[in-house]
Parts: structure tokens; C-alpha cells; sequence
């Protein structure tokens, strides 16, 4: 979010939040399994998939999209309510 010219479209904004910075795919699997609650929090996450919340609401027109795999935090539909909490909706 922070690289110049990432925000390229005033009416859109999208982010994948699929792995921690540093972990492997594979290790993310390894640990993770059964998905079944957050095993890892990532709270910089929370924060990061807040402010594209936040950044983009109440803007008439603006649409945001945020991707959550299981192997960010454990069980993808946890984080989504954290990063939801985070951005107070």
C-alpha cells in the first residue's frame, strides 16, 4: 500500500493477504491444517486490511476488495472478522 503507484484507480482498491511475509507456503499448510481457528494472529494485518476499509468508505463509487487465505492467520473467515472489527464496521 506504501509503493508509489500502487493506489492507481480512485474508484477501486484490491489486496490479497495470503501469507505472512516470511513463512512458506508449504510451512503455512503444515502448521495451519485443519483451518480450523486463528493459530497465528497477525494483528499488522488487521490494520493494513483496515485502512483499505476505512480508506475507501463512505466514497461514492469507490469499491474495495480484500482476498483472505486460510494460510494467513489459520481460518480465513476469523481474520475477515478481525480486519472488520479493526476497521469498526
Amino acid at each position: 500500500m506504501a509503493m508509489e503507484g500502487s493506489q492507481t484507480n480512485a474508484n477501486l482498491s484490491a489486496s490479497r493477504f495470503l501469507l505472512r511475509p516470511g513463512r512458506k507456503y508449504q510451512e503455512a499448510v503444515d502448521t495451519f491444517q485443519p483451518y480450523d481457528r486463528i493459530q497465528d494472529p497477525f494483528p499488522e494485518a488487521h490494520v493494513d486490511a483496515a485502512k483499505l476499509i476505512t480508506g475507501g468508505a463512505g466514497v461514492p463509487g469507490r469499491r474495495t476488495f480484500i482476498l483472505v487465505n486460510n494460510r494467513l492467520e489459520g481460518n480465513a473467515p476469523l481474520s475477515i472478522n478481525a480486519m472488520m472489527r479493526e476497521a469498526g464496521v
